[in-house]
């Protein structure tokens, strides 16, 4: 089983960004009105994060999620510092989201505020492929939207769009080894569209990636 999130916690070096920026992706139109949960994590250009695999599996080390230029966007914070859950952090430690599986007919994720509150509830859809949808309570318009994966884990590609409305994000599969790259594990970039929060975007990559073992 795998979550997804970076690993070394030391600066990319030029090459590694270099070899980042290389691979294929796209900029994405910008989301407007913004959506997400956390103001603070939108910002007003494509944003690529670099993400790999099991980020809250590291000897009690965090992981941190960072953009192509290296900057620290979101923490996973390790097993042994947050008592068994898996919790997103602001680079400051603040809580974000706490993730947690629940199991009945199909397995579904619940992210959770740092009061305990509900946020988001992710579970999978009966479809051809790798499908799964998110509901949450948009902050922006103070409604309940619904965001859907589509794609496959396995070939490491996968869209993430607006239920009726836009592409916010799209993520597939490196193979590169670089410093501040944990070369044993797998790596993904996910291209964020400008206006979309980018904690979310990780805690739905996270659940995603998590899903396909199940």
């Amino acid at each position: 089983m795998g979550a997804i999130g970076s690993f070394i916690p030391v600066p990319f070096d030029e090459v590694t960004i270099s070899s980042l920026r290389a691979g294929p992706g796209q900029d994405l139109s910008p989301v407007s009105p913004s959506i997400g949960i956390h103001t603070q994590q939108v910002v007003n250009k494509c944003t690529g994060l670099v993400l790999q695999s099991d980020p809250f599996d590291n000897h009690g080390e965090d992981f941190c999620i960072r953009d192509l230029d290296g900057e620290v966007r979101v923490v996973c914070r390790s097993s042994s510092a947050s008592n068994g859950r898996k919790v997103i952090t602001d680079p400051q430690g603040n809580t974000m989201i706490s993730i947690k599986s629940k199991t009945s007919i199909s397995r579904s994720y619940i992210g959770e505020g740092k009061n305990g509150e509900e946020i988001f509830r992710m579970k999978k859809k009966f479809a051809l492929g790798s499908s799964m949808e998110v509901s949450f309570q948009d902050t922006f318009s103070s409604r309940r939207r619904f965001i859907q994966l589509r794609g496959d884990f396995w070939v490491g590609s996968a869209d993430i769009l607006l239920v009726s409305g836009p592409l916010i994000a799209q993520f597939s599969r490196r193979q590169i080894q670089s410093k501040g790259l944990d070369p044993s594990k797998e790596t993904y970039i996910v291209n964020v569209a400008p206006g979309v929060d980018l904690a979310l975007i990780t805690a739905i990559c996270i659940c995603f990636e998590e899903s396909k073992d199940k």
